[in-house]
């Protein structure tokens, strides 16, 4: 009776974890309004629910133009846009039950604008391991390391195409490859040792405009282009490392996206080992 009570539970665990295969998709606001998080269908872009106003415990907007969970804590971390006097070019950690800001500190990146702004983070991605990388908005979009315990980001060297930022989507995969989209025309691929960038295509833009952010879920890239207009219009899509053939999933139904990341989910290894375990331990329990 306890073996058919322990493939029932096992059978029973292996078919949700068949259907456990993709992580929840987050995205913030930034381009051109004030800082919100939601949670999007990853099918077709619309939203699945309006977490929250990007706002720390005073009350204070952050608009986010990069999103990244880290690989093993869950921590989110976000980038803050350079167009709110005080809150610029900070990295920040955020609630993804709440959308509540937590500062970390400033980027400290360098590079300004001809009206003094400091350089942001236009996109953030963690590797495998948990170092945090972006993409500078000013400058050029240069790849940057960030320490996460301070939000000090350090340029690991000249990009090599542009000196002008008009994408910044930044991703890395599993494997380790570096996917971004520097400006609105390139996709291509980070050296992460020398910053150096090489371009694979000019990635298709159904909203014009250029690609704010980049995001993998699994193997799997998906891209947020948001187009021109005031509000901009952003759509989801898929894209193909390999050639960067672009698939359009859709139209968002909300407009000022900027940062899209996708919430880590157990690796079916980890998945099997504790549902093994478990049936193991209600096995015997009930014996």
């Amino acid at each position: 009776m306890k073996t058919i009570r322990l493939f029932l539970c096992l059978l029973g665990m292996l078919t949700i974890a068949s259907r456990v295969d993709a992580g929840t998709l987050f995205a913030s606001s930034a381009a051109g309004g004030p800082g919100e998080l939601y949670i999007l269908n990853s099918a077709n872009g619309t939203v699945v629910q309006d977490v929250g106003p990007l706002n720390d415990v005073a009350g204070g907007n952050y608009p986010i133009t990069g999103l990244a969970f880290h690989p093993t804590t869950g921590v989110l971390y976000g980038s803050t846009g350079n167009s709110v006097a005080g809150k610029e070019a900070q990295l920040v950690t955020i609630d993804p039950a709440t959308a509540q800001v937590t500062l970390i500190g400033s980027y400290n990146a360098g590079p300004t604008n001809s009206s003094g702004k400091p350089a942001t983070m236009a996109d953030i991605s963690f590797d495998s391991a948990g170092n945090l990388y972006g993409v500078g908005s000013i400058g050029g979009p240069n790849l940057y390391s960030i320490n996460t315990a301070t939000g000090q980001a350090t340029v690991i060297g000249s990009n090599g195409v542009s000196t002008s930022s008009t994408g910044g989507g930044l991703a890395i995969s599993p494997s380790g490859v570096f996917n971004g989209t520097p400006t609105s025309t390139r996709f291509g691929t980070y050296d992460s040792v020398s910053g150096a960038f090489t371009n694979i295509a000019a990635p298709a833009r159904p909203a014009g405009g250029g690609y704010g952010g980049l995001a993998y879920d699994g193997s799997v890239l998906y891209g947020m282009n948001v187009g021109s207009g005031s509000p901009p219009p952003a759509h989801l899509v898929i894209i193909d490392p390999v050639d960067g053939t672009v698939t359009d999933l859709g139209l968002s139904d909300v407009t000022s996206l900027d940062a899209i990341a996708f919430r880590p989910i157990p690796e079916p290894a980890t998945f099997v080992l504790l549902s093994v375990s478990m049936c193991v331990f209600m096995t015997r329990k009930r014996g």
